[in-house]
């Protein structure tokens, strides 16, 4: 896979002139006219007009220090004097610049954002640095270190070099080269990274393809950029190597969308560069790796949110227009929204989304009705759809896996796209989040998933703690959990979950053979919507879409209570939880639930 050498890559290049991965004039008129981009050309203009009018702040070295001194990220990330809303500028005015040339105030308050960045003491997030005893031993390694965003940053001034190019004030020109030679091109060539040695998650694509697109644009000399894609090329076979034998994220859809995207990014530059010579897609893997988001989406625009990733979803029409040149069986799923959109909040992510942007279609949309069942062994999870639009996904899987949620035989469950039960996702990131204490939070522990409670004891952490027996067919999924709690040898509990696609109805049922008495069971159930008390059950949803949850074996005192969270961008809201506990406390028993 991508066994492609420096020689055979430098021979490539040669053959092919570096202007193929220029933007025309063409390309800017496409993006002017495109149906299909009124939305987000409506979007970019009022985005251009809040950072022309808004303060480009000095970041405060209190701000830098904020993450150490107590684990907030948010502050030195997304306030007014933060770091990403100097992305928002530089994205912004950029586009701006390149789409709109009769407006040289864009290009003036480009030149004086990319300055202001080139200023910046480190390119990378506080959260992605070594700590404060660590950069005043090693200063200037440190401050240079290559994250996400600092590769991401180089790959925007890279690309914006060629976008403007002739247009930009000589000093500024020079100021960004030798930025990026200092802070990305040099400092990957002598230092050793190891997202680009051993890792296998989304870093591994952003990263390497963020630097792979900046020495693209910036160098000249093909030996040297051949040698340094050679080496960039084994993070990509890391990354893919990630992916399940079936295509499938385990770190979730959401960051499917923003590993997999720079890889596309990556691969298309590459293409381009050298006359298609060097295909990255052309790999079986990679197409498999292609169709997994529509396989996850659901009614409404909804998807599978375990791991890190949310509930609502959407397809870019961009890349998936993209893929869709590749492979032939990539497609936009009925009732998914495709729509193309800017923000002034985010992260603001120049190069994926201005591919996406110049990927799109003119043309009229194609849709595709989407498939009632997908099932996906090698990552044990299971998708479906049935009656009134219920959908329902089912995860197996084990408690060490990439954004890892203690969530063995979790699921959850939309109605015509109002969500029923929930998972969770990704919550508000902090110190604690990726560090020790994690599993504490409700986001991440399986007190926070639809699993049950066992004697007290939630699932554990670590790779060992896994599904076993798992087996899956059209009708759902079988599987013993009671590993993921380390219950021990002698104890099984065998969650069957069942799905009526033709009813809409929704079968949970636990049959637990303990080695002892642990004491009290508690069947969870996590909902976002406030559960009613019914006649038999309780009733989730809200006035349109509800369906009710009641036990059909077995006897249980029902609690409903609630607690308070953050979801990923930090805004507030409640977690409501039903709790079946079971009124016997035998070392054998089955509990059975409908959901209908």
């Amino acid at each position: 896979m991508f066994d492609f050498t420096k020689e055979q890559i430098t021979a490539a290049l040669d053959r092919h002139p570096k202007s193929l991965i220029y933007r025309t004039d063409e390309d800017r008129a496409r993006v002017l006219r495109n149906p299909n981009l009124e939305r987000y050309r409506a979007d970019l203009n009022k985005c251009i007009e809040h950072y022309l009018a808004a303060p480009l702040y000095a970041i405060p070295f209190s701000m830098l220090r904020r993450f150490e001194d107590d684990g907030d990220r948010s502050e030195f990330e997304y306030a007014e004097k933060g770091y990403f809303v100097r992305r928002g500028h530089l994205e912004a005015e950029l586009i701006g610049a390149w789409l709109y040339p009769e407006r040289p105030e864009l290009l003036t308050a480009f030149q004086d954002t990319a300055w202001a960045i080139c200023d910046e003491y480190t390119w990378s997030l506080a959260a992605h640095m070594f700590g404060s005893e660590s950069l005043r031993a090693n200063l200037q390694e440190d401050c240079y270190t290559i994250d996400l965003f600092a590769a991401e940053t180089g790959a925007t001034l890279a690309e914006a070099l060629l976008l403007l190019e002739g247009r930009l004030d000589s000093i500024v020109v020079k100021r960004i080269k030798r930025e990026l030679k200092k802070r990305i091109i040099d400092r990957f060539e002598s230092g050793r990274f190891g997202w680009c040695e051993t890792t296998t998650n989304n870093w591994a694509a952003v990263c390497a393809g963020s630097v792979g697109m900046a020495c693209m644009c910036e160098l000249d000399d093909n030996v040297r950029l051949g040698s340094l894609l050679e080496h960039l090329l084994k993070a990509m076979r890391n990354f893919i190597s990630g992916f399940s034998d079936d295509g499938a994220c385990l770190e979730g859809t959401g960051y499917w969308s923003y590993g997999f995207g720079y890889f596309s990014c990556f691969a298309d530059m590459l293409y381009r560069r050298t006359g298609g010579e060097i295909n990255l897609f052309d790999d079986k893997r990679v197409h498999d790796i292609a169709l997994f988001p529509q396989k996850c989406c659901f009614y409404g625009s909804r998807g599978v949110s375990f791991s890190d990733s949310g509930s609502k979803t959407s397809l870019s029409l961009g890349l998936t227009n993209m893929l869709s040149k590749h492979y032939d069986d990539v497609f936009i799923p009925e009732n998914m929204d495709t729509s193309i959109g800017m923000g002034i909040g985010g992260c603001h992510r120049f190069s994926s989304g201005f591919c996406k942007v110049l990927w799109t279609p003119e043309g009229e949309i194609e849709r595709v009705p989407m498939v009632g069942n997908y099932q996906l062994p090698a990552a044990q999870w299971y998708i479906a759809s049935g009656k009134d639009n219920v959908g329902l996904a089912i995860k197996g899987g084990n408690n060490g896996e990439p954004h890892n949620h203690n969530d063995i035989g979790s699921f959850l469950v939309y109605k015509n796209g109002t969500e029923i039960i929930a998972d969770l996702g990704s919550g508000e990131y902090s110190k604690q989040y990726f560090r020790e204490g994690r599993y504490s939070l409700t986001h991440c522990g399986s007190q926070g998933h639809s699993v049950p409670i066992i004697g007290g004891a939630v699932q554990k952490a670590g790779a060992q703690f896994a599904a076993r027996d798992f087996t899956m067919d059209d009708t759902g999924v079988k599987m013993d959990i009671a590993p993921a709690y380390g219950l021990g040898e002698g104890a099984s509990v065998y969650r069957e979950l069942r799905f009526n696609a033709s009813e809409g109805e929704i079968t949970v049922e636990d049959t637990f053979s303990l080695a002892e008495d642990v004491g009290e069971i508690i069947e969870r159930f996590i909902s976002r919507h406030e559960p009613i008390a019914v006649d038999g059950g309780v009733r989730i949803g809200n006035e349109k879409n509800s369906m009710v949850l009641s036990q059909i074996e077995g006897k249980s005192e029902i609690k409903i209570h609630s607690t308070e969270e953050k979801d990923h961008g930090g805004r507030p809201f409640t977690v409501w939880y039903v709790d079946f506990v079971a009124s016997e406390k035998a070392e054998k028993q089955r509990l059975v639930f409908r959901l209908v």
